[in-house]
């Protein structure tokens, strides 16, 4: 499909966009081929000096990054028309979107040509660094993060040379004009402190991590030393930021003095060396159909939340255009941001039938059938098939390996379970900020039954939190981890007493003993239960509360419902859905049934034990909502099941 553009592909008129590729980027422009290849020269010397100086070897399988190389600013404006909506607006050179399962540079061209003294996306490279360094944002102090961010987003490119370190005079000026903060205080600003939030302090925290950045990485150079090297790998194995620098770079105390006079110098060392080998011999460059870009444009509007509008924009591509899959797999985006898992499910379904081998498409048709739950083993199956499908062609794409563990953990059993708990640690390694997959593991830990490495892996957790919100999360998965492990003690207590006494609690009680089937059976049925929200999230996480504060409770009223189970329903094999809503306070409404296979007293007692439940804690108070609508799914006596407390759930 992709090809070099030859001479002959350029005959009659000039086609209005061009795609061109290079190893780790897809720059679609609406530009000449030289300003195309231009942006993607950069992009790959930005992302080889940052790996080559913290030691980033080897090939990398991670999907390229598209970048949107609009000619002129009305190109710009069509694709973020929000920063045009209003007088007084900012209107930006370039943008970064970073989402699951697609990262988006868009940028101006024209404010960039013959101005080698001054490079104009210097916000798009802060923000494309900080992609590069994702998988070193959970262990890096906040300073550290910013720092690197801006000292590598001021990197200067001249046709024979590339100028690291260049000073940014907007950060000159501020720390010329404003008191700087003690370097204690700036080891110490985390996600939860005013210097990250608010606005009139943001820019001195912004500017000093840069200068202290710039200084330990100038100190290196002219002293041929690999201090700050040192430090990042110190504290990638765990150290305490502040040991680790005390160990390499220098403490607070030290590092004081040193920053004030080397800001009061005003005057900042720039590297000059000679731009990364970029071997542009395999750039591919191929004129694209006015469908095609339409649907690239419409993908990246959809992403940037701008639905209505890429909804017409992928329909008038289809139009002239009825085998582009790329369309389809933006319509079951769309979808899905929707809560339309039967629309996606058609959508993405095409999309594989014209490219079977596409990760979003298979990542998209995955979730569509989970979006309708898992009731259904062969929808289940599916999912499950396109998710692997999904990682064996794109083994970095993350999200995937959380999703499956999410279906293995569903299906039930030990090696479902075992297997879930890798996916986990793959999810995990890869992205170590990332705290949804954190706290899938500790659930997945808690369906094993391992009770002290769930523990564990929550505290740890929480000692990883960067925002109140995901302190919180954290906090409560390890509340409840705890609880999980006190619970799961008294019952292999109980079953053990049991097993020794089969007839105590009887005779204590001043009855006769009897059979103890029937009642181990009601109180013991294996139960795999989830919930799922098919309400828009509006960008609020809802996974702590669904799983801490509404799972728990229904876990427990449940508890005592089985209790009032006959032995004749608790040996049944099936499952039951329902869906119901809660509203802003907490209360629920409109519980309906929407599937069941016996229609009996366990599906009574799933209902009763979510009446039981109810009231439940008030929505997030971030959510702007008025309800949100979910899906209950509980699984009970399975084939092959893992004995165990009941309940687990997303």
């Amino acid at each position: 499909m992709i090809a070099a553009l030859t001479q002959a592909a350029w005959a009659g008129n000039k086609p209005d966009w061009i795609e061109l590729r290079s190893p780790n980027f897809i720059v679609v422009s609406n530009a000449n081929d030289g300003q195309a290849r231009r942006v993607a020269r950069q992009f790959e010397m930005i992302r080889a000096v940052f790996r080559e100086y913290f030691g980033r070897s080897g090939t990398s399988t991670e999907q390229p990054v598209l970048i949107l190389a609009a000619k002129d600013e009305n190109t710009l404006k069509s694709l973020i028309p929000e920063f045009w909506a209003k007088r007084g607006l900012s209107h930006p050179v370039g943008v970064c979107l970073d989402s699951a399962e697609s990262d988006y540079i868009a940028l101006r061209l024209d404010v960039s040509l013959n101005q080698e003294a001054y490079e104009p996306f210097e916000p798009v490279y802060h923000e494309y660094v900080h992609y590069l360094t994702r998988q070193l944002i959970a262990k890096l102090p906040l300073w550290m993060v910013e720092g690197l961010a801006e000292f590598y987003g001021n990197t200067r490119f001249e046709s024979k040379v590339v100028y690291l370190g260049a000073p940014s005079a907007t950060n000159i000026l501020l720390l010329k004009d404003t008191p700087l903060l003690p370097v204690s205080a700036l080891f110490a600003i985390d996600r939860n402190s005013p210097y990250y939030h608010e606005q009139s302090k943001t820019s001195i925290f912004y500017a000093e991590s840069w200068a202290l950045t710039h200084y330990l990485i100038a100190r290196d150079w002219n002293e041929k030393t690999h201090r700050t090297n040192d430090f990042v790998r110190l504290v990638e194995t765990g150290m305490d930021p502040t040991t680790a620098a005390a160990q390499t770079i220098g403490d607070p105390a030290t590092l004081e003095g040193q920053l004030r006079a080397y800001v009061q110098r005003l005057s900042f060392t720039a590297a000059g060396m000679k731009p990364p080998t970029i071997d542009e011999t395999g750039f591919r460059v191929r004129p694209v159909s006015d469908a095609e870009a339409l649907a690239v444009r419409a993908d990246f509007m959809a992403h940037d939340q701008h639905y209505s509008e890429a909804q017409q924009m992928l329909q008038e591509a289809l139009q002239s255009d009825p085998k582009l899959d790329i369309a389809y797999e933006g319509l079951a985006y769309l979808a899905l941001q929707q809560n339309n898992a039967a629309e996606a499910e058609k959508w993405s379904a095409q999309a594989l039938a014209l490219n079977p081998e596409s990760y979003r498409a298979n990542y998209y048709y995955a979730w569509s059938l989970l979006r309708q739950g898992t009731a259904d083993p062969a929808k289940a199956a599916k999912a499950e098939q396109s998710l692997r499908a999904v990682i064996k062609n794109n083994p970095d794409f993350v999200p995937a390996y959380d999703s499956l563990a999410y279906v293995l953990v569903f299906e039930g059993g030990k090696e479902k379970l075992d297997e879930a708990y890798m996916m986990t640690l793959q999810a995990v390694t890869r992205e170590p900020g990332n705290m949804q997959y954190r706290l899938r593991a500790v659930e997945v830990l808690e369906r094993q039954h391992r009770a002290d490495d769930a523990v564990r892996v929550a505290t740890l957790a929480v000692s990883m939190a960067k925002t109140p919100q995901e302190q919180q999360t954290a906090s409560q998965a390890l509340a409840s981890a705890q609880q999980f492990k006190e619970s799961w003690a008294k019952m292999q207590a109980l079953q053990n007493t049991a097993a020794s006494h089969p007839g105590q609690e009887a005779a204590e009680s001043g009855e006769s003993p009897r059979p103890t089937l029937v009642p181990r059976l009601n109180r013991q049925i294996n139960v795999t239960a989830g919930l799922l929200l098919l309400s828009d999230p509006q960008g609020v996480d809802f996974n702590s509360y669904l799983n801490r504060d509404v799972m728990s409770k229904i876990q427990k009223a449940w508890a005592a419902e089985i209790q009032k189970v006959g032995a004749i329903a608790a040996v049944k094999k099936g499952s039951v859905v329902l869906e119901f809503a809660i509203e802003k306070d907490g209360s629920i409404s409109r519980i309906k049934l929407q599937q069941s296979t016996n229609e009996d007293q366990l599906d009574e007692a799933v209902g009763s034990a979510i009446q039981g439940a109810s009231p439940f804690p008030p929505l997030p108070a971030n959510f702007r909502g008025k309800e949100i609508r979910l899906r209950f799914q509980c699984n009970y006596n399975a084939p092959n099941p893992d004995p165990g407390p009941s309940g687990s759930g997303k």
